[in-house]
């Protein structure tokens, strides 16, 4: 895979997920175990806006030529998906949620995490 085409993974299922937070929160919060409640709902929206800018971070990230903005719109990226992943693992293992669609978030969090740090420290970058 391209850094190209990670970001542009990355942007869509950001947008996705941002879109389904800020649009219909408690179906999401549903779908992933979580309660539904007034403070959740609003923090799931506020959760959706941010992804809205990672989202456009990654896009824009596609089409970046200067090095040091590549580097850092990656390390932007590697440190907001590596403790997502961290944070949604301490939450799945401590059973803050009981649906297994809880591990969705922890799989994408990882996976992408990996990608960006790949491609930041080993990978080429085409």
């Amino acid at each position: 895979m391209k850094l190209r085409n990670l970001f542009g993974l990355d942007a869509a299922i950001s947008a996705l997920l941002a879109l389904g937070l800020l649009l219909g929160p408690t179906t999401l919060l549903k779908f992933f175990g979580l309660s539904n409640g007034k403070t959740e709902v609003v923090l799931a929206q506020v959760l959706g806006a941010a992804l809205i800018g990672y989202a456009a971070l990654a896009w824009y990230g596609r089409g970046a030529v200067d090095v040091q903005g590549l580097q850092g719109t990656m390390a932007a990226l590697i440190s907001f998906k590596a403790i997502g992943f961290v944070v949604t693992l301490l939450g799945v293992m401590a059973q803050v949620t009981r649906a297994g669609a809880a591990w969705v978030l922890v799989v994408l969090f990882l996976a992408f995490a990996v990608g960006y740090a790949y491609f930041q420290f080993a990978g080429p970058r085409e």
